[in-house]
């Protein structure tokens, strides 16, 4: 064990930095679109994990990082990362998240409320067409090259915020709140055609059950809903592709601002 010490002393402060490394990418992933449903194995998303570390450690030189001699500063450490981390991963998330929320309103303004099913990775019981509109988010966001905008992203993130300090660095309440104000608009620009086209149908069905009241309405008023929201959707698929091409040129920005970085 003796003839180990000076190899261990060696390979210390490199195997401490590139577990500092590995904590926040794996957060990250951890907090990325389907991959924190379950759909991926673990197995699997640790060694993407691993891959991406040793790809970020060699090709940026990433120094090594002296183990702290205070046990409270390595706490700080990993809790540094882990905080970084779920700022990335949730930066990304934001862009399937506002589809969904779209989506959700979309079925809620066609008369899909009760279409709904549970969800065993999440827990969750999300709409079924706001589910739809985050799987097609996250398809466009694949074919896109979203993954790519990602992975250099995160690896200009350890350049701004190197591994090894003890400063942790919250977003600001004005990057926080311009985030959710442009998930909202977002959402509701997204699913703006079919509400209206809905809202009017709405209001024509109550004009006609005023005049007729002889005729029962709600028997043929869910399907002139669904009619009219489907049409509308004609209007939204290609809104959707700007929103998501719109979504990865502000991301590398939103991931540095929701970690603390402006």
């Amino acid at each position: 064990m003796q003839d180990l010490e000076p190899v261990l002393t060696l390979l210390g402060p490199t195997l401490y930095g590139g577990a500092l490394v590995f904590l926040r990418v794996f957060t990250c992933l951890q907090m990325m679109p389907e991959l924190e449903r379950g759909y991926v194995p673990t197995r699997a998303r640790l060694m993407l994990a691993l891959l991406l570390t040793v790809t970020v450690s060699l090709g940026l030189g990433l120094p090594p990082v002296q183990v702290p001699e205070f046990w409270p500063h390595i706490l700080i450490h990993l809790a540094r990362e882990v905080v970084f981390g779920a700022a990335l991963g949730l930066a990304v998330r934001l862009v399937t998240a506002t589809c969904q929320m779209a989506g959700d309103l979309v079925g809620l303004s066609m008369g899909l409320s009760l279409s709904t099913f549970f969800d065993q990775t999440s827990g969750e019981a999300p709409l079924s067409m706001g589910r739809l509109f985050g799987i097609i988010a996250m398809m466009l966001f694949v074919a896109m090259d979203g993954h790519s905008v990602v992975a250099l992203s995160l690896a200009a993130h350890f350049k701004l915020h190197p591994t090894g300090l003890l400063l942790i660095e919250p977003p600001t309440l004005s990057a926080i709140a311009t985030t959710g104000i442009d998930m909202f608009r977002t959402a509701f620009l997204l699913a703006a055609p079919v509400i209206v086209v809905t809202l009017l149908l709405n209001m024509a069905m109550g004009f006609v059950m005023r005049v007729v009241p002889s005729l029962n309405i709600f028997n043929v008023g869910i399907g002139i809903l669904l009619i009219g929201g489907f049409v509308a959707l004609t209007f939204t698929s290609e809104a959707l592709r700007i929103m998501i091409g719109h979504e990865l040129e502000a991301l590398p920005e939103r991931m540095v601002s929701l970690s603390g970085g402006l």
